[in-house]
């Protein structure tokens, strides 16, 4: 009998190791696939203008924001320009979005929503509240 339940624990155990491991089999994006490569000039508030490739928001080559009640996330690479102005609520911006295609649409940003390019001489990254415009490249 004892023999029976150390046997049964050991395979319970060996399980669920076997089973921690299988957290990678799906789900959320490959870490280890490229992501597009996103090119923008960042304009901020002060009319600096600063090119940038590697673009991302949040670290995601998304932009999401609130749209109504509802939320929504518009792919960069389908985004030409996002104009960037200070909304009803202190912590929020309005991220006026002209899409390649369709209707342009505005989205309501947190303003501490950080966005994120590579420059020749490093890493760069500025807050929504801090940005006038995003021109993204074709």
């Amino acid at each position: 009998m004892r023999g029976g339940r150390i046997g049964r624990a050991a395979a319970v155990g060996l399980l669920g190791l076997a089973c921690l491991g299988m957290g990678g089999f799906g789900g959320g994006r490959d870490a280890a696939a490229p992501m597009r490569d996103v090119r923008a000039t960042f304009v901020d508030v002060d009319g600096t203008r600063i090119a940038a490739d590697h673009v991302t928001v949040g670290g995601d080559v998304i932009l999401e924001g609130e749209l109504g009640r509802g939320r929504l996330r518009i792919p960069l690479d389908q985004v030409t320009r996002i104009a960037i102005a200070p909304a009803d609520a202190k912590d929020r911006v309005r991220a006026d979005c002209t899409l390649r295609a369709g209707e342009p649409v505005s989205l309501v940003l947190r303003s501490s929503t950080t966005f994120y390019g590579q420059v020749p001489s490093g890493a760069y990254q500025i807050r929504a509240r801090d940005l006038r415009s995003v021109e993204l490249e074709p």
